[in-house]
C-alpha cells in the first residue's frame, strides 16, 4: 500500500477552510478548492513516504497512469455552467486544438487531454448543483416561483431546451419578478443577466452519502458544498458562462445534450454487507462505502485502487489521507473510520 500526497488546486471558488479542516492542517488565506488523488498531469499525487527524499517520487511513476482521478471537492461558491465530452469528442478536440496551435497551457485550451469526463459526485456535507435540464412541467412550475410569466411563455412556445439555449447564447433576455434564493444567489458572484437560465435547471440537494452521475453531455454547476468526486482521468470542462475562465458557447452547445431532459442524476446504492455500500451507476469505475469499525480487510483483484478516508483513522490513514493499493496486493486496517474505495 502507498499513501499519497495529493495534489491541491486553489481555484477561486474553493472554500478557505473546508479541506484544511478535513485534513487538519492550518488554513493559509488561500481558496482550497480540489485535492487531487491520481496520475493525471495537471495534479500527479506524490507517494508520500518518498517526500523526505531528494526527489519525492510521483504514483505514476510507480505504477503507470489510473484510468480514474479522485478529489476531495469544496466550493464556496458556484462554479462554472459547464459540459464534458464523450471520448469521441474529445479525440476530435484534442485533435483540432494541436493542429491550429493552441497551447496545452494556454488559457482558451478546452481539451487538454483526449478522454471523456464521466463524474461521480458523492456529499460529503451539504452538497448542492444545478444538473440536467428540468422538464416542461417542473420549469413552467419554477418560472412560476420567480415571478417570470415572459419566460413561461417562451417554455410554452418554443420548449425547454430551445429556451435554455437562447437564454444562454442570447439573444433572449426575461425579466424575473422574484428574486429567488437560487437567482439571488448566482447574482452575488456573477453580475449576468442569463442566470435565469438557472429556472430551467433540475437544482439537486444532496445529503451525506447521496451521489449524482454527470455522463458525457450532462449541463451542469455545482453550487456549493464537500464532495468527493470521481472522474475519468481527464480534465477537459467546455464552458459557457458563470466563470471568469475562458468560455465557448457554440462548442458548449455542440457537446451538451439538451434533449435528456428530466433525466434523473441521482446514483443507488446496494448495500453489500453490513458496513459497505456500492454506487450503481454506468460510470467505467466501481466505487463503495465502507462505515468501519475494527479491522477493514481488503485484497485488491482490480489493477488499480485507491482508497480515500473522509472521517476517522484507519490503520495510518486519517481523516483526508488517501493510499493507493495494486492488484494482488492484500491489507488489513484497523480503526473507526469512513473510507471509500475506487476501483478500475
Amino acid at each position: 500500500m502507498l499513501r499519497l500526497k495529493g495534489a491541491i488546486q486553489h481555484y477561486a471558488w474553493g472554500d478557505r477552510f473546508a479541506l484544511p479542516e478535513l485534513l487538519e492542517v492550518t488554513a493559509d488565506g488561500r481558496p482550497w478548492a480540489e485535492i487531487w488523488y491520481g496520475t493525471h498531469p495537471r495534479g500527479p499525487s506524490q507517494i508520500d513516504e518518498s517526500l523526505h527524499l531528494p526527489a519525492p517520487t510521483f504514483l505514476a511513476d510507480e505504477v503507470g497512469e489510473l484510468p480514474f482521478l479522485v478529489k476531495l471537492l469544496a466550493a464556496a461558491q458556484p462554479l462554472s455552467l459547464q459540459t464534458h465530452p464523450s471520448a469521441e469528442q474529445a479525440e476530435q478536440g484534442f485533435a483540432r486544438e494541436e493542429s491550429e496551435g493552441v497551447l496545452l497551457d494556454s488559457p482558451e485550451r478546452i481539451f487538454v487531454d483526449r478522454k471523456a469526463k464521466p463524474e461521480l459526485v458523492i456529499c460529503l456535507d451539504g452538497f448542492e448543483a444545478l444538473c440536467g435540464l428540468a422538464t416542461r412541467e417542473v420549469a413552467l412550475r419554477q418560472c412560476e416561483e420567480a415571478g417570470c410569466s415572459e419566460l413561461a411563455d417562451f417554455v410554452v412556445q418554443m420548449g425547454v431546451a430551445d429556451t435554455f439555449r437562447a437564454l444562454v447564447a442570447g439573444p433572449l433576455m426575461v425579466r424575473v419578478g422574484n428574486l429567488t434564493p437560487m437567482i439571488s444567489r448566482l447574482l452575488a458572484h456573477h453580475d449576468d443577466v442569463r442566470v435565469t437560465m438557472s429556472i430551467l435547471m433540475n437544482h439537486v440537494k444532496l445529503s451525506p452519502g447521496e451521489a449524482l452521475y454527470l455522463d458525457a453531455g450532462t449541463v451542469h454547476a455545482y453550487l456549493g458544498g464537500l464532495a468527493l468526486e470521481v472522474q475519468g482521468n481527464s480534465d477537459n470542462v467546455v464552458r459557457a458562462l458563470l466563470t471568469e475562465k475562458h468560455t465557448d458557447v457554440r462548442r458548449f452547445f455542440s457537446i451538451a445534450r439538451l434533449d435528456a431532459s428530466g433525466v434523473d442524476v441521482r446514483v443507488p446504492t446496494e448495500r453489500i454487507s453490513p458496513t459497505t455500500v456500492a454506487y450503481r451507476c454506468p460510470a467505467p469505475f466501481t466505487v463503495m462505502r465502507h462505515e468501519l469499525n475494527g479491522t477493514f480487510a481488503l485484497s485488491a483483484t482490480t489493477q488499480h485502487t485507491v482508497l480515500v478516508c473522509t472521517s476517522g483513522r484507519l490503520g495510518s490513514l486519517t481523516r483526508g489521507g488517501a493510499a493507493y493499493v495494486a492488484a494482488g496486493e492484500s491489507v488489513a486496517l484497523e480503526g473507526t473510520a469512513t473510507v471509500y474505495t475506487v476501483s478500475a
